[in-house]
C-alpha cells in the first residue's frame, strides 16, 4: 500500500475522510503520520469532537504499531459502536447477545477514555483557537497591509503600472463562495436544520408556519456587523402581469387539472384575499394593493435589520409562508418574491465562504423565478437532500428531486458531494437503551439509503465516481438544540455530554461546512498572491537591468509560444472524441425522431382529450411544461426529450473531460500549464523579484478554471438550447391553432417541422462550436494575461515614484512563515524554487 493511500484509507475508515485533503497539503505520508504528536492535530482536524476520536485511535494505532504490522492490524482501532450495529442489523437481529456483549466489551475498552482525562481538554478553549481562526486573522491582517498599499498607489501619478498594481490588489478580493442546494418537501425539516446548524433557533420559519413554496431563501454571513439582515428580490411587474393573465385565462378554459386551479386561486387568495378571485388583471395589478412593499413597483430590493434572529424571522414571515394562521386575512407576499437573502452574524467559521440555499425542488413555473433557480443549483459545490427517517425510504419525492434536478447540478453543474440527510431521528422512548436503539435505526437507514442510491443508474451517469461523493446523516435538529442548552460549563463537560451531542450529527454537518469554507488554501493564495504584487513593486524601485530584463523577456516568450501551441494542440482532442460520438447519436436520433417525439406528446395511458392543455402549455413555452406544485402531471422537456439521444452518445465523453468529482483532463492542463521557469532563477539572480511576480499569478490559473466551469454548462446544454431554438417557430405555430381538433394540428406542426429543420445536425454543430470556442478562449486568456505580465514586469521603466513597501513586504514575508503558507501552483513553473 503507498503511503498516500494508507492516510487516505486510514481516515476513511476511521469516519475522517472530510480531512483528507488538509494531510495531503501537508504532505503526512504513513511514516510522518506515525510521527505525529497531539499539537499537531489541531491544525489538521480544526473541530474538537474529530478531531478527539483521530487522537484516540492514532493513540492505539501506535501502540499497535510497536508489536505488530499496522497495515494489517489497524482495522482493531476502527471498531465501532456503528459497525457492531449494522452486524446486528445485517443478522436481523438474530446475532447471539453473547458475541455482541464481547463486540461491545472490545469497543469500550478501545473507544474508553478516562474521564478525567476528558475533562481537561475542554472544547471551548480549543474552538477558540481552531487553525480556521487563525487563518482568517492572518488573511484579516495580511488584508490590512494591501489596502494600506492601495491607498499609497492611489495617491501616486496614474501610469500604466500603478493601474496594473491596482487592478492586481483589487483582484486579490475576489472570493467566490461555495453554494450548498438543500433541497426536500415542506415539513422536511429543511429549517430546522439551517437554524440547528447555525446555532439559531427561530430564523427560518418552520413548516408548522406554513410551506416556503417557490421562495429561495439564501443564507450567507454577515461579515459587516452584529445584525441580522434580510434582502427581498421581487420579481418584475411585467412578470407577475403575465402570470396573473396567464392564471385567469387558464381560469377561462376547460378545467382539466383541477388542483393547478387551486393552486393558483391560493396564491390570488394569499396577495388579495378572496375578493381577488372575483378581480380582473387590471384591478389586481392596482398600486394600491402593494402599498406597503413599495419595493415591488420601483424594481428595488426590500432591505430588513434587525436586532435578533427572532426579530427577523416575524418580520420576514409574510414574503416565506405560503398561510396564514389567523382568523383575519394577513396579506402575503410569496407569490412575489424571486428571492430571499439572509445574513446572519457571527457565523464566520461557517458562513464566510459558504452560502446555504434553501431550494424548491424542480424550479418553477415563473420564468425569472426559474432562471435564477437554474443558476443557483448549476452553481452548487454540494448537494443536500433532506428528507424524514420515518420516509427517507418509502418517499418518492426526495428521490425524485434528486433525479429530476441531477442535470443541473450534475454534468450541468458543478456539485462536487452529494449528501441526503435523513431529519427528525429524536428517540422517544424512555427505556435504559433508548440510544442504542437509536443508534441501530441509524445505521440501519444509512445502509439502506446507500443501497437506494446506488439504484440510481440515472444520477451515476453525471459522475465518474457517484458514491465516492454520497454521504448519508441521520440528524436531530430538536435533540441537538436541547443538548447545546443543557451545555454544562467547561470544566463540568463529561463524554456523555459530548456523545449525546455528537449522536445529532449536526457537528458533523458545521464541519463539513468549515471544510468547504478552506480557510487554509484561501488565506495562502491570498497572502502569497500579496507577496508577488509587493515583489514586483519593490522589484521596480530597484536599479534598471535592461540587458538582463530584455533577455529574460525574449526567454519567457518564447517559452509561452511553444506551451500555447501545445495546449491547443491539445484541446482538439476532446472536439475530435465529441465529433465522433454526436455523429452516432444524430444518426439515432433521425432514425428515431418520431418515437422520440411521440413519447412526449402522446404518452401512453392518457387519453389526447385530457391531454391537450398540456401540449397547449408546452407549446406556448417552447417546448417545456412545469405543472404546479399539486399537479399530478410530471415535468415536461420536448426539447431535452429529443436531445437524449445525443446526449447518451456523449455521456462516458463528457464526465471524462468535465468531471465535478475529480480533476479532468482539461482543468489538470490548466493547473500543471508551466514555462519551466527554475532555470531561470539561476540565470537572472537580479530579476529574482520579478520572477517572483511572475511566479505568484495564480489568478489567471483560477479565473480560467472558473471560466471552463462556465463554459462547460453552457456546452452541456447546447443540445437542448439548440433544438429549442430551431424548433421555435413551430412551438409558436402550433400554440396559435384552436377550435375543434387543435390538438392533432398542434402535433402535426411540430412534427412537419422537425422533418425538415434539421434540428439534429445543427445541435451537433452548435455543441462543437461551442468546444471550439472554448479552446480559443482558454489559449487566447493565457496569451494576453501572461504576455501583459512579462510586459508590464519587464519591459516596464523602473519607478522610484513608487512608495515604499519595505515594511509592508516584510510584514507579508513574516505572515508566510507564521502561517506556514504553502507556496502556491505557479504559472511559470509549479517547481521554481523561491529565492
Amino acid at each position: 500500500m503507498a503511503s498516500s493511500d494508507f492516510v487516505r484509507d486510514i481516515l476513511t475508515k476511521w469516519d475522517l475522510s472530510q480531512w483528507i485533503k488538509n494531510f495531503e497539503e501537508q504532505q503526512i505520508d504513513k511514516e510522518s503520520f506515525l510521527l505525529l504528536e497531539e499539537n499537531d492535530f489541531k491544525d489538521l482536524i480544526p473541530i474538537l469532537g474529530p478531531r478527539r476520536k483521530f487522537a484516540h485511535k492514532h493513540r492505539l494505532l501506535k501502540e499497535q504499531n510497536k508489536h505488530s504490522n499496522v497495515d494489517e492490524n489497524f482495522e482493531v482501532a476502527t471498531t465501532s459502536t456503528a459497525s457492531i450495529n449494522a452486524a446486528k442489523c445485517s443478522s436481523g437481529n438474530s446475532m447471539p447477545s453473547t458475541s455482541v456483549d464481547k463486540l461491545l466489551s472490545e469497543k469500550r475498552k478501545l473507544d474508553g477514555v478516562d474521564a478525567n482525562r476528558q475533562k481537561k481538554k475542554q472544547k471551548s478553549s480549543a474552538i477558540s483557537r481552531t487553525t480556521a481562526l487563525l487563518d482568517s486573522e492572518g488573511k484579516a491582517e495580511a488584508k490590512k497591509i494591501m489596502q494600506r498599499v492601495r491607498s499609497k498607489l492611489d495617491e501616486m501619478p496614474s501610469t500604466k503600472l500603478t493601474t496594473f498594481i491596482r487592478s492586481k490588489i483589487d483582484m486579490l478580493d475576489k472570493d467566490r463562495k461555495e453554494m450548498v442546494g438543500v433541497f426536500g418537501k415542506t415539513g422536511a425539516g429543511k429549517s430546522s436544520l439551517i437554524n440547528a446548524i447555525l446555532g439559531e433557533t427561530k430564523l427560518l420559519p418552520s413548516g408548522n408556519q406554513g410551506s416556503c413554496t417557490s421562495v429561495m431563501i439564501q443564507v450567507e454571513a454577515n461579515m459587516t456587523n452584529d445584525k441580522y439582515i434580510a434582502e427581498i428580490e421581487f420579481i418584475t411587474v411585467k412578470d407577475w402581469n403575465e402570470e396573473l393573465l396567464s392564471i385567469l385565462g387558464d381560469r377561462s378554459c376547460e378545467k382539466e387539472e383541477n388542483k393547478n386551479v387551486k393552486d393558483d386561486d391560493g396564491k390570488i387568495k394569499s396577495l388579495y384575499g378572496k375578493e381577488g378571485l372575483r378581480e380582473n388583471v387590471e384591478e389586481l395589478m392596482d398600486e394600491k394593493h402593494f402599498s406597503e412593499i413599495p419595493e415591488f413597483y420601483s424594481a428595488c430590493k426590500k432591505k430588513i435589520v434587525c436586532d435578533t434572529g427572532e426579530e427577523l424571522s416575524r418580520k420576514i414571515a409574510c414574503f416565506t409562508v405560503s398561510y396564514s394562521k389567523s382568523d383575519t386575512f394577513e396579506q402575503l407576499y410569496w407569490p412575489l418574491v424571486k428571492c430571499l437573502i439572509i445574513k446572519v452574524p457571527n457565523s464566520e467559521d461557517l458562513l464566510e465562504h459558504v452560502v446555504l440555499v434553501d431550494l424548491p425542488g424542480n424550479g418553477d413555473r415563473n420564468k425569472s423565478r426559474d432562471t435564477m433557480w437554474k443558476s443557483f443549483v448549476g452553481n452548487c459545490s454540494a448537494v443536500w437532500i433532506v428528507s424524514d427517517i420515518s420516509r427517507a425510504i418509502s418517499e418518492k419525492e426526495s428521490w425524485e428531486i434528486l433525479d429530476s434536478t441531477v442535470p443541473f447540478f450534475g454534468s450541468g453543474g458543478e456539485c462536487r458531494s452529494i449528501s441526503f440527510i435523513c431529519t427528525k431521528t429524536d428517540e422517544e422512548s424512555q427505556k435504559d437503551n433508548a440510544r442504542s436503539i437509536n443508534l441501530t435505526r441509524n445505521e440501519k437507514t444509512k445502509e439502506e439509503v446507500r443501497e437506494m442510491f446506488n439504484e440510481q443508474e440515472d444520477v451515476k451517469k453525471h459522475f465518474s465516481d457517484a458514491e465516492g461523493l454520497f454521504k448519508v446523516f441521520t440528524v436531530s435538529s430538536k435533540k441537538y438544540n436541547m443538548e447545546k442548552q443543557s451545555e454544562p460549563d467547561e470544566k463540568e463537560m463529561t463524554e456523555e455530554w459530548m456523545n449525546a451531542l455528537y449522536d445529532t450529527e449536526i457537528p458533523h454537518l458545521q464541519a463539513f461546512l468549515s471544510n468547504l469554507n478552506n480557510h487554509r488554501t484561501r488565506t495562502s493564495d491570498y497572502i502569497s498572491g500579496a507577496d508577488g504584487i509587493l515583489s514586483l513593486i519593490q522589484a521596480n524601485r530597484n536599479s534598471d537591468m535592461k540587458c538582463s530584463k530584455k533577455e529574460m523577456r525574449q526567454d519567457l516568450e518564447q517559452r509561452l509560444n511553444v506551451k500555447l501551441t501545445s495546449m491547443g494542440q491539445y484541446m482538439e482532442k476532446p472536439h475530435k472524441d465529441f465529433d465522433q460520438c454526436l455523429s452516432k447519436g444524430v444518426k439515432e436520433s433521425e432514425d428515431s425522431c418520431e418515437k422520440l417525439m411521440n413519447e412526449v406528446l402522446e404518452p401512453e395511458g392518457i387519453s389526447g382529450s385530457g391531454y391537450h392543455k398540456v401540449v397547449k402549455c408546452l407549446c406556448q413555452n417552447y417546448g417545456i411544461y412545469k405543472p404546479t406544485r399539486n399537479s399530478c402531471t410530471e415535468n415536461k422537456n420536448l426539447n431535452e426529450h429529443l436531445a437524449s439521444y445525443m446526449r447518451n452518445c456523449i455521456a462516458d465523453k463528457f464526465t471524462y473531460y468535465f468531471p465535478n468529482d475529480k480533476c479532468g483532463p482539461i482543468k489538470e492542463r490548466i493547473e500543471n500549464f508551466t514555462l519551466d521557469t527554475n532555470s531561470l532563477y539561476e540565470k537572472h539572480k537580479s530579476l529574482s523579484l520579478k520572477l517572483t511576480f511572475l511566479e505568484t499569478e495564480k489568478e489567471l490559473k483560477t479565473q480560467l478554471i472558473r471560466d471552463l466551469l462556465e463554459k462547460k454548462k453552457q456546452i452541456y446544454f447546447t443540445l437542448s438550447e439548440s433544438i429549442k431554438d430551431s424548433m421555435r417557430v413551430s412551438y409558436r405555430k402550433a400554440s396559435m391553432h384552436t377550435g375543434n381538433g387543435y390538438l392533432e394540428k398542434m402535433k402535426d406542426e411540430l412534427h412537419q417541422h422537425m422533418k425538415k429543420a434539421n434540428i439534429f445536425q445543427k445541435a451537433k454543430k452548435d455543441m462543437l462550436d461551442g468546444l471550439t470556442e472554448l479552446k480559443d478562449h482558454i489559449v487566447n486568456q493565457m496569451k494576453c494575461k501572461l504576455q501583459e505580465s512579462i510586459e508590464i514586469s519587464l519591459q516596464t521603466p523602473n519607478s522610484s515614484f513608487l512608495p515604499d513597501v519595505t515594511e509592508d513586504y516584510n510584514k507579508i514575508k513574516d505572515l508566510m512563515a507564521r502561517s506556514c503558507v504553502i507556496p502556491v501552483t505557479t504559472i511559470l513553473d509549479p517547481h521554481a524554487k523561491r529565492v
